[in-house]
């Protein structure tokens, strides 16, 4: 990570000015700023309280800041919208960004990046889906992976080893189904678009991320036939009870990482973002984060990449310089950031020059799952998460009629031909994201 600000441990204005750092003309009287969060669960939420906005409060003493958490993002857009709301928005990434700057909802961060130089700390990747029309909207937060969590406990009692095809994972699912077992835990209860760990995963690792890459810059149709039989192919193990014995629409994600957790399920597609929810929550559990296995021959070994989290500068702010600067130690500061990823407060940021070596008292099963993600991203196996590649009304589209074609409403062809629309608008308005 390059180097922005000096470490400063000053715990009073005197002390910073001391230390020989330039002190804005905005820290001479005190200031609050408000920052959003989606973290409910105590056992997370202290070390963002303690490693984020407390470190940030220790480097700028006359900052009073106060984490405010949601339950969902549906509450910050009606504050926002309604003229208040937080300082900073913490929002589910790059696509869900574009629904506030339509609104002019979130200002243009452009003249801070310029400033900070936040185009030389940020992989450029994702700082391109941060762009909008121009302009950045937003600085892309918690890189994510889509992929396979084991629960090695229930492995290993019935010597069942990770699969490495797709011969070998339909198999395996079978066995588990036979041994009364859910192969494959999924539930959407309580957020419907939650599908689109599914069809992101099935799209990148079955059709292929050049067949996705192309669909979604309008070179192919988007109900391509490798399209459509990478969610026809999801659709067959749906049917055959692979994927919570096809009662997903009863369970919560919550119930997901339970079922997981406590072993009914031996298997559970979803994000890194689970590795925290599984130590914190579950720590006796015995799981690995992996790749999933190689689904396509021709394209190999897929991880589907995103941006999870992006951090936005509330329109209604009326401190949107000292939102800035808070938000650049917060990238820049390698005191914060790595204390606060070993704290398990935030996700690895996808920098330039994130350093893994740096993850220090981190569970082993955490550092796995990262140095995955991590290796994916340098030997160019990713595929695309619709929430950071997709025009956002495609992902709606696709989030709010996925059920529908697992339960047999809407064929997997009529499914993809229908999002084509969706697709050519977003490039028609200019709102596709650069894919990398």
């Amino acid at each position: 990570m390059k180097k922005r600000t000096k470490k400063v441990t000053a715990v009073c204005l005197a002390g910073i000015m001391a230390a020989g750092v330039t002190v804005p003309v905005w820290a001479e009287e005190q200031t609050k700023v408000t920052m959003s969060n989606y973290v409910t669960i105590d056992a997370a939420r202290e070390p963002f309280e303690k490693d984020i906005v407390g470190a940030l409060e220790t480097v700028l003493p006359n900052v009073d800041m106060e984490l405010q958490v949601y339950s969902d993002r549906q509450n910050v857009f009606v504050e926002v919208a309604g003229g208040a709301g937080p300082d900073i928005l913490a929002l589910d990434g790059p696509t869900d960004v574009v629904e506030f700057a339509d609104a002019e909802k979130v200002i243009d961060l452009t003249p801070y990046a310029e400033k900070f130089g936040w185009s030389d700390i940020i992989a450029e990747w994702a700082y391109n889906t941060s762009v909008y029309n121009g302009k950045l909207y937003s600085l892309p937060a918690a890189f994510e992976g889509l992929g396979m969590f084991y629960n090695l406990d229930i492995m290993n009692e019935h010597g069942w080893s990770i699969p490495t095809n797709l011969e070998e994972l339909e198999t395996l699912m079978q066995e588990i189904k036979d041994a009364g077992l859910i192969p494959i835990v999924f539930g959407n209860a309580n957020y419907q678009g939650a599908v689109d760990h599914l069809y992101s995963t099935m799209l990148s690792c079955y059709a292929g991320p050049s067949v996705v890459k192309q669909a979604v810059n309008g070179e192919i149709p988007w109900d391509d036939p490798q399209m459509v039989a990478a969610i026809d192919k999801f659709k067959e193990w749906f049917d055959k009870g692979y994927i919570t014995d096809g009662a997903s629409q009863t369970i919560t994600q919550d119930d997901q990482l339970a079922f997981f957790a406590d072993g009914r399920a031996a298997m559970m597609i979803s994000g890194t973002w689970n590795g925290a929810g599984l130590i914190y929550t579950y720590p006796e559990t015995d799981w690995t984060f992996e790749m999933m296995p190689v689904l396509n021959e021709e394209a190999g070994q897929i991880l589907p990449i995103a941006v999870g989290e992006s951090y936005a500068i509330n329109a209604n702010s009326e401190n949107p310089d000292v939102c800035a600067e808070i938000l650049n130690l917060l990238y820049s500061d390698e005191n914060i950031f790595y204390n606060a990823v070993n704290s398990g407060a935030i996700q690895p940021f996808p920098l330039e020059n994130f350093d893994i070596g740096e993850l220090k008292n981190v569970d082993e099963k955490v550092v796995h799952m990262n140095e995955v993600l991590t290796q994916a991203s340098k030997d160019n196996k990713i595929g695309y998460c619709s929430w950071s590649f997709w025009p956002s009304d495609a992902r709606v589209y696709m989030n709010e009629n996925f059920d529908g074609v697992l339960l047999g409403t809407l064929s997997a062809a009529d499914y993809m031909k229908n999002t084509q629309e969706y697709i050519d608008k977003g490039l028609e308005e200019g709102a596709t994201p650069v894919l990398p």
